[in-house]
């Protein structure tokens, strides 16, 4: 701890300096230092301003989140007997999404583990994607068996950020993306589709009322995120029988008037995603159109206050994030909400998210954005742990407080400073999907690392797409390089041990199936008793894999959840079991074929020498429960 403390009479800046992170004050470092703070006159642009004279420093800040930020600074000279820095804050409102919807729900404990990290970045935004994760008075299924959070959970996760000056933002959804609510049936009148509201339904309002009224209630931040995105189909259910035929954009309209004005009761300004509008105005009925002109019709009907979130996660092209922004800004209240790339994989895939982040943060700052958020969204199973994305949000917070394009040498000494981890770390866990047959023309990275785990050891959808590729050997340096970093990182490396038992498995899985086929092909009994003996070895892998993700889960989520990687490691081993047995029996004489090796193999993710089609609900489309 700092040797003397000056300027504050804020208790709660006391007690949230008390409690940074030990690796913050490791060392003694800063027992020798007088720390005095003084507020900057807020028309001036500095956010904050240090003066360090041999032990005593000082601190001049804009809001509380520029305070801690400066004290991240501070400990990244610590060995300096003087300097001098200040900075300006190029995008206002900067942050990172959590999706705690789509099968994991991180646990308060390490959210305010990410929390403590997020300030010394100077990151004052977390926004929580929370589609039906939040308790609802009287709603008991509402968000059944998903392991959300108690009204008195969010009210202590938001008093334990606004001591960092750090708003909670709910994410919430008040028109699709509601099938885990829709599907029981006594939401059954509020259906229009499976996973869309009916509009007009007066019985809708009064849940979006509640929902709101919660929110306010529990959060202190007045925005709220109402979603509205990936609407397709809207009208086309229930409401059509009900109204009969009416345009879509109308429809979205309405009922984006009555949402504002049920937000407007409950104190809160909504923001909502763009998409849908966007394609209802452009004449390609696309979304990603910066050619198009703005509607003067449908702008006429947005509330002038609500926020236009653009989001846009795999775009490089400089063009047309360029032009995106600058269509959203001439709307007005735009915000941006981009990629740390962890969705339907096992880890954050960093080269992809610097490629798409850099020119779209330069186009956020050239048109004055006054709010932009990475977002950490999950699919088809949550297996990436969110805190792989620290790094990611390292990255956010130095490109909001820098003109410039952050290099990757301050990048890493900022986030050793703000959270004692190492960046390499991370990139080498990206290594499970940053395979040197990626696509470098493809607008989705690929993530092979899922769905080489996932598929069918017999039937392997992919296997024809592996031909050649050298997988097995991408896999087993991967292998060596977290096998090295685990080593270096001792305890602090926990989120590492489930990227290196993948690599390891995926070192054996990744070309077997395509070998094996060949093997059975050529008649070659020799090659497939090897096969067998590596099945056993990778059914041992697979097990270990899965107890080390376990122990990762209950560590950092709600144990609901689970449950669904539970059945896929389950359905793997089993499978992997099969495999043995069935070869076992070829082997041995007691089977004269094996039709699933007999089976030819086509190509599904391959494009020549590339891989990079992926993405999208990968497990679903490799392996099934039930054909129905």
């Amino acid at each position: 701890m700092f040797r003397e403390i000056k300027g504050i009479t804020d208790e709660t800046i006391f007690c949230a300096i008390h409690r940074l992170p030990s690796f913050y004050f490791q060392g003694g470092w800063a027992e020798k230092i007088c720390v005095e703070f003084f507020q900057l006159p807020a028309e001036e642009n500095e956010a904050l301003r240090i003066t360090l004279e041999g032990d005593m420093c000082r601190i001049g800040f804009q809001k509380k989140i520029h305070l801690f930020r400066a004290l991240g600074i501070l400990r990244e000279n610590a060995e300096k007997t003087a300097f001098c820095h200040e900075e300006k804050m190029y995008i206002p409102r900067i942050g990172v999404m959590i999706d705690a919807s789509r099968n994991s729900v991180p646990d308060p404990a390490f959210l305010r583990s990410v929390l403590d990290r997020m300030a010394l970045m100077g990151l004052n935004c977390l926004i929580l994607y929370m589609e039906d994760v939040y308790e609802l008075e009287g709603e008991p299924r509402f968000g059944y068996m998903r392991g959300g959070y108690t009204q008195e959970q969010l009210r202590q996760m938001d008093d334990y950020a606004q001591l960092y000056g750090i708003s909670i933002v709910a994410s919430i959804q008040a028109l699709g993306h509601l099938e885990k609510v829709l599907r029981y049936p006594e939401y059954a009148s509020l259906q229009d589709s499976p996973s869309c509201l009916l509009v007009g339904e007066e019985k809708t309002y009064e849940l979006i009322g509640k929902m709101l009224r919660t929110i306010s209630q529990c959060l202190s931040s007045r925005m709220v995120i109402v979603g509205m995105d990936e609407t397709h189909g809207l009208g086309e259910g229930r409401y059509r029988q009900r109204n009969g035929a009416c345009r879509p954009l109308d429809i979205f309209l309405e009922h984006l008037q009555r949402v504002h004005g049920l937000a407007l009761e409950c104190g809160l300004e909504i923001a909502l995603y763009s998409d849908m509008l966007f394609s209802y105005s452009s004449p390609r009925h696309v979304y990603l159109d910066p050619e198009g002109e703005p509607d003067p019709e449908i702008c006429a009907r947005i509330p002038k206050d609500a926020g236009l979130i653009y989001w846009d996660y795999y775009s490089q092209n400089p063009d047309l994030l360029d032009g995106m922004m600058k269509r959203h800004q001439d709307i007005g209240n735009a915000i941006y909400a981009g990629p740390l790339l962890s969705v339907s994989s096992f880890c954050v895939n960093y080269p992809f998210t610097f490629l798409t982040a850099e020119p779209a943060l330069r186009a956020v700052k050239k048109y004055r954005i006054p709010m932009a958020y990475g977002c950490l969204w999950h699919d088809d199973g949550a297996e990436c742990c969110d805190w792989l994305g620290l790094l990611g949000m390292q990255y956010y917070a130095e490109s909001a407080y820098s003109e410039n394009t952050v290099s990757h040498e301050i990048l890493s000494l900022r986030f050793a400073v703000c959270t004692g981890l190492c960046a390499d770390w991370f990139t080498d866990a990206a290594f499970l999907d940053a395979v040197p047959c990626s696509n470098p023309d493809n607008r989705w990275p690929p993530n092979p690392s899922k769905y080489l785990l996932w598929q069918d050891p017999l039937e392997g959808l992919y296997d024809q797409d592996l031909n050649g590729l050298g997988l097995d050997v991408h896999y087993g340096k991967t292998a060596e390089k977290l096998e090295a970093d685990l080593k270096h990182a001792g305890e602090e490396g926990w989120f590492l041990q489930v990227p290196f038992l993948l690599a390891k498995a995926l070192q054996l899985k990744a070309a077997l199936g395509e070998r094996l086929h060949l093997h059975y092909k050529d008649k070659d009994k020799a090659a497939l008793q090897k096969d067998a003996g590596q099945f056993r070895e990778l059914l041992e892998e697979v097990k270990a894999l899965r107890l080390a993700h376990r122990q990762q889960w209950m560590k950092i989520y709600s144990p609901f959840g689970w449950s669904r990687l539970d059945l896929r490691y389950g359905g793997l081993c089993a499978r992997l079991e099969t495999a043995i047995y069935r070869l076992d029996l070829y082997l041995d004489g007691s089977l004269s074929e094996l039709p699933e090796l007999a089976a030819p193999r086509y190509q599904k993710d391959r494009r020549g020498q590339f891989l990079g089609n992926g993405i999208w609900r990968t497990y679903e489309g490799i392996a099934t429960l039930s054909d129905g």
